[in-house]
């Protein structure tokens, strides 16, 4: 009885870029010498790979408190920027330039981090801010205030004005932080683009 396969279709050498035709649908190469370097190149990817994943468990290790701090505000900012996306700057009302992430849009805590660095990660604490309210104007309070009572309720704006209990963040609560909201960020940012799609 006939084979009736069809025969492999000609493909391009992964080393020397010939065109040949494979024995079966696996190879790769055109010749044992191609084959031998394919193997060697392979062999090299995943030594790079695990030379850079030791780098970056090096590097983590390095890391500092202060490090990991910075790391776990970036994590919320970039939280806030997105569970707020399209709303008006919290202080002023003025819309925000929501297209320039990083520039026109700041992560705006009610009470600073320079005051009240226990409160840095509350998320009803900060809020999208402009620039202008949030670095010139120090926050812009008086309005933030105001619109922050109608946001979260009067409540909750005084539990945030009478929270005086330090807090020490050490680094493991800091990676915590960072892996949360690193991935609240990502489920935020995903259902705004699904919104602005559908829209």
């Amino acid at each position: 009885m006939a084979d009736r396969r069809k025969p492999p279709k000609p493909k391009e050498c992964a080393i020397c870029t010939k065109e040949f035709t494979p024995r079966n649908s696996l190879q790769k190469t055109c010749s044992i010498p191609c084959a031998i370097s394919h193997g060697k190149q392979k062999e090299q990817t995943k030594k790079d790979k695990a030379d850079r994943a030791n780098l970056k468990v090096r590097r983590e290790k390095l890391k500092t408190a202060s490090d990991w701090n910075k790391e776990a505000q970036v994590a919320v900012n970039r939280f806030i920027f997105w569970r707020d996306y399209g709303k008006p700057c919290i202080a002023c009302g003025k819309p925000l330039v929501y297209g320039v992430r990083g520039g026109a849009v700041d992560a705006s805590h009610y009470r600073s981090r320079g005051s009240a660095a226990h409160l840095r990660f509350n998320i009803f604490n900060i809020h999208a801010g402009c620039v202008r309210c949030n670095r010139e104007l120090s926050g812009n309070l008086i309005p933030f205030r105001i619109n922050l009572i109608e946001k979260i309720g009067p409540e909750r704006v005084e539990r945030i004005e009478h929270d005086n209990k330090p807090r020490k963040f050490d680094i493991e609560y800091l990676k915590r932080v960072k892996s949360i909201f690193t991935h609240r960020a990502r489920h935020y940012e995903k259902l705004r683009k699904r919104h602005q799609e559908a829209a």
